[in-house]
C-alpha cells in the first residue's frame, strides 16, 4: 500500500525535497504541514523577496509574450529596488537570446511515471531552428548565485529536459527531442553576466 495519495504528481521541488531531507518531504508533500516552522522577522524578508520574484517572472511571462517593455516599466512597483534591479538586468539580457516565433512562455508538461505523473512548469523553452538547439531558460531572483556544480546535481537539472525529450513532441512538430539537442540555462537576476 503506498502513502502517497492517488492522485500525487511528482515534480523537481518535492523530488528534491525527498532528496534533501525526508522527513521535509513527509511533513510537506504527504501531511500538508509547513516545514520548518517560520520565524517571524527573517520569514518576512524572505516573503517579500518571493512576492518580488513573482513579480518579476509575472513581467517577464507578459513581455515574451508580446507586451512591449515600456508599458510593463511603467507598471514596476515604486520602492521595490529588487524588481526595478531585475527588470533591468532581464531587459539588457534577453536581447542576447535568439528568441524566434517558435517558443513556450510558463508552459507545463507532465509525463507518466509508474501509475503518477512527473510534473514541470517550465518559464521559457526556446527553440534555435539554424542550431537544432532546444534551450530551456529558468529565471532566478535568489540573492546568491550557487556553484554551477550545486545546480548540475539538482534534480531540476535532468528533470526539465527528461520532461522535454518525453513530453515535449507536441510541440516540436511531433518529433521526439534528442536529449543532445536541449540544453538548460539557468538565468540570475542578481547576477546577470555569469
Amino acid at each position: 500500500m503506498s502513502l502517497l495519495p492517488p492522485d500525487f504528481q511528482f515534480s523537481q521541488r518535492n523530488l528534491q525535497d525527498y532528496v534533501d531531507c525526508r522527513r521535509r518531504f513527509q511533513l510537506r508533500f504527504l501531511q500538508g504541514l509547513v516545514w520548518p516552522a517560520v520565524e517571524v522577522e527573517p520569514h518576512l524578508e524572505h516573503e517579500r523577496r518571493m512576492q518580488s520574484g513573482s513579480a518579476f517572472h509575472r513581467l517577464v511571462h507578459q513581455h515574451l509574450l508580446g507586451v512591449p517593455p515600456e508599458r510593463l516599466s511603467e507598471m514596476l512597483e515604486a520602492g521595490n529596488e529588487d524588481l526595478q534591479r531585475w527588470w533591468g538586468n532581464y531587459l539588457g539580457f534577453v536581447g542576447q537570446l535568439h528568441l524566434g516565433d517558435r517558443k513556450l512562455v510558463e508552459t507545463i508538461l507532465s509525463a507518466p511515471i509508474g501509475s503518477y505523473r512527473l510534473v514541470a512548469k517550465y518559464d521559457l523553452i526556446y527553440w534555435d531552428e539554424q542550431e537544432s538547439i532546444v534551450t530551456i531558460v529558468d529565471w532566478k531572483t535568489s540573492l546568491n548565485r550557487p556553484p554551477r556544480a550545486w545546480l548540475a546535481d539538482r534534480l531540476q537539472t535532468c528533470i526539465y529536459p527528461y520532461l522535454l525529450v518525453n513530453a515535449g513532441a507536441p510541440y516540436s512538430a511531433g518529433e521526439r527531442l534528442q536529449p543532445e539537442q536541449i540544453e538548460m540555462l539557468y538565468w540570475f537576476a542578481e547576477h546577470p553576466d555569469e
